[in-house]
């Protein structure tokens, strides 16, 4: 996947989308689960460009539209800290003090 986003740049294309296509008669075998979408995402990211990290969409059923996909990379809260975990799985902790709803002074 990487030598194709790469080879796609080379030829002054921006690799776009990475298209989930909409579940319609005769498309199956274009198809594969969204796990293998997220999994090929999270593959490109932290190893190549940003401009070769398309976005990975799915084309919602019924005129629902594009509906962009991204990995887990928001882990959780640890009190005033957001914990992430990056490309590689490893986690790092941001201080997020202004995202955590302070109560009205009286």
């Amino acid at each position: 996947m990487t030598r194709l986003m790469h080879g796609l740049l080379k030829a002054r294309v921006k690799p776009y989308y990475l298209y989930q296509c909409d579940p319609i008669l005769g498309s199956a075998h274009f198809r594969t689960p969204v796990q293998k979408g997220l999994e090929m995402i999270q593959g490109l990211r932290g190893h190549t460009s940003g401009y070769a990290v398309p976005s990975y969409v799915i084309d919602a059923p019924g005129g629902g539209g594009k509906i962009p996909l991204l990995p887990e990379y928001v882990v959780g809260r640890d009190g005033n800290d957001l914990v992430l975990r990056n490309y590689q799985g490893l986690l790092f902790r941001y201080p997020d003090t202004l995202g955590v709803t302070q109560e009205p002074a009286t």
